[in-house]
């Protein structure tokens, strides 16, 4: 530095350098600055020599100002004298009072960047997830604890995580759904044109063609397509045919015995039975004349294979089950 003007302490343009100085060294260093012009050109140098040392532009935390002035002058002792031709013009600080609209008009604009950066990440579509059955049956719980029983051939598609002010689900094939009550946020289901929506309740829907079964088993479902809507009770179901043919049946206690491997029957006409026994055990149960259908049956079979449960009701209703090619049936002289 020049000997003939006071000397700021190698501390002082050390922390300067560093961006680490206070409001008043700042002021020591402009005053500095303004004694004579071969400052400016002796700073520029100093700048120059600790950029090379590597201190400048930094982004670590915490910055050691007397190492790296250290460093700086080791390499002044050295005789590396600085370019003050190449060296960077240093911006000098400035002192600047905000007027009340300035300060108002930096509030708005972080006002604006937060609300932007709010906006892009609650905008944004959520991952859409899927499972899917092909020649089997699967239970899945879905974030919201909802327990879903899918039949086979049966797709069940939602998005990650639920959200949303509703839980929205759509389904291709079968599945009884067991929903955790939820009054905020109801639970949607899309089937083939159709919606069906419930609060907290269990019900079987099955979707394989264009018709779109549905079966109360508890709780309330609506039932809606295009402008037609019905509301649905405990035993209750309905087949959705079209637009507006909507018709109207008891629910089949057996709908989700494809999963439960539960059947019972009360009453049950033999058409019915062997109707539930072919869609639960996914095989071909048929009856040797179609007079045997008005036959009743009621029995509770559970986790039996399809040959225990076939010959159980047999014996129960005097008939013969044999199984022909891929297919059992039932014969026999009919009821009495």
């Amino acid at each position: 530095m020049n000997n003939s003007t006071p000397i700021l302490s190698d501390d002082l343009l050390a922390r300067y350098l560093a961006s680490t100085a206070t409001r008043e060294e700042i002021e020591q260093v402009q005053a500095w600055l303004d004694a004579s012009p071969d400052h400016l050109d002796e700073l520029k140098g100093y700048r120059k020599l600790w950029a090379r040392s590597g201190m400048m532009g930094s982004q670590q935390p915490a910055i050691d100002t007397n190492a790296a002035w250290e460093k700086v002058r080791s390499k002044m002792q050295g005789n590396e004298v600085p370019d003050v031709a190449e060296a960077e013009t240093l911006p000098l600080p400035a002192r600047r009072r905000f007027s009340p609209a300035m300060w108002a008009a930096a509030v708005v604009a972080l006002l604006a960047v937060g609300f932007g950066w709010f906006y892009f990440y609650n905008t944004q579509s959520p991952k859409m997830m899927s499972v899917s059955t092909q020649e089997n049956t699967l239970e899945e719980v879905l974030p919201d604890g909802t327990k879903v029983l899918l039949n086979y051939n049966s797709t069940l598609t939602f998005p990650e995580g639920l959200a949303g002010d509703s839980r929205s689900v759509s389904l291709e094939g079968e599945a009884f759904f067991d929903v955790v009550p939820d009054a905020m946020h109801p639970f949607i289901i899309q089937a083939n044109g159709t919606e069906i929506k419930v609060v907290g309740t269990s019900f079987n829907v099955k979707a394989y063609d264009e018709a779109v079964r549905v079966d109360v088993k508890s709780g309330k479902v609506e039932v809606r397509k295009s402008v037609k809507v019905m509301e649905l009770l405990p035993g209750e179901g309905v087949e959705v045919q079209s637009d507006t043919a909507f018709v109207t049946l008891s629910a089949n206690p057996n709908a989700a015995a494809y999963g439960t491997g539960v059947y019972d029957f009360r009453a049950a006409q033999l058409g019915e039975v062997v109707k539930s026994l072919s869609q639960g055990y996914h095989a071909e149960v048929k009856l040797a004349d179609e007079a045997l259908a008005e036959c009743r049956l009621t029995g509770r079979y559970e986790g039996e294979s399809l040959d225990a449960t076939l010959s159980i009701i047999a014996e129960s209703i005097n008939m013969t089950v044999s199984k022909k090619g891929n297919s059992y049936v039932f014969d026999g002289p009919g009821c009495r």
